[in-house]
């Protein structure tokens, strides 16, 4: 395959499932940030739900010097429709559709009429609008439309070299997003003195936030605490959105792919290295024994984004950096 037409594909898999990653995180912020925040605090969630997105400093950029400033409104036109903003939900939408117009002759047809649908439907809405229905059956919505777009890929996609780049992109963007979640709360929780509710409330976003919470209570039901959340969340090796599950299988990818014009040789040394680097921090742990330091998690939310290029420097001569 033309290393352009993978790069496509690989791209196209990031960008739906960033948008559906980014979706969750804002509604779930959104909707429980009375019980996460007081009053004094409102601001606080709004710089905390950038943060967790990776776009603190185009925020700043644009927002610094009016008078907006971080509130509800400018936030959720930010991460949703700010076409500046790389990483908002329109232009991750955007640009999965013109990788995928681009790659038609090469992806079965419900790809395409998954993602324009999705595409036409999403430019005519804006963040008024959305205030003025529910924000929740917008963000849901959204999170339909990238889970619509998943099942259509497996279900319709012949498992081949196509398949497995839109697979290795999902799984690239989805251990990057759980860690900078993860993070994130990780600093409100260690920093802050809280209630047991507080602590309680902050545990379940987290869950919430990669639709873990419900897959957890049944593993967990009388341990509903960070660490025990945070184990299941890096290390948990059956559910789909955990650090080690989404390096294991965009291993498996990747390993399907094979580099090219290399005989016998499966991942890329760089690749290898930062898997192996990111997994000799999750491994380790046990459930609810759990004691790592901001600077830890901080340095594999930089290992994330570092396997990202590394994936796109193995595979890719033109490589595009996406966040």
């Amino acid at each position: 395959m033309m290393n352009r037409f993978a790069e496509l594909l690989y791209w196209a898999g990031r960008y739906v499932e960033r948008a559906g990653n980014h979706a969750r995180l804002i509604d779930i912020n959104y909707h429980m940030r009375h019980e996460l925040y007081g009053q004094q605090e409102r601001e606080y969630i709004w710089e905390r739900l950038i943060e967790s997105t990776g776009s603190i400093a185009r925020f700043e950029e644009l927002y610094s010097n009016i008078n907006a400033g971080t509130n509800e409104l400018t936030v959720l036109h930010f991460l949703t429709f700010e076409r500046s903003n790389v990483n908002s939900i329109f232009n991750c939408v955007q640009h999965a559709r013109n990788n995928i117009r681009t790659l038609r002759q090469l992806v079965p047809g419900e790809l395409w009429e998954v993602i324009n649908s999705f595409y036409l439907w999403l430019k005519d809405q804006n963040v008024s609008q959305v205030m003025l229905q529910a924000p929740h059956l917008f963000y849901q919505r959204i999170r339909e439309w990238a889970t619509l777009f998943s099942g259509a890929v497996d279900a319709a996609m012949v498992r081949e070299q196509e398949w497995d780049f839109i697979q290795t992109g999902k799984f690239v963007e989805r251990v990057d997003n759980t860690l900078r979640i993860v993070n994130t709360v990780h600093k409100q929780i260690v920093r802050e003195s809280e209630s047991e509710s507080d602590h309680y409330n902050r545990t379940a976003a987290l869950l919430k936030s990669v639709g873990g919470f419900e897959a957890f209570r049944r593993l967990y039901a009388a341990n509903m605490t960070f660490e025990y959340a945070l184990a299941f969340m890096l290390q948990n090796s059956t559910f789909p959105h955990s650090v080690q599950y989404s390096l294991d299988t965009l291993v498996s990818h990747i390993n399907q792919i094979g580099l090219p014009n290399r005989d016998h040789v499966t991942l890329d040394e760089r690749v290898s290295d930062l898997v192996d680097a990111i997994k000799a921090v999750v491994g380790p742990i046990r459930s609810g024994h759990i004691h790592l330091e901001d600077a830890a998690l901080g340095h594999l939310v930089y290992l994330s984004n570092q396997l990202g290029g590394a994936v796109s420097a193995a595979f890719f001569q033109n490589i595009h950096v996406g966040a």
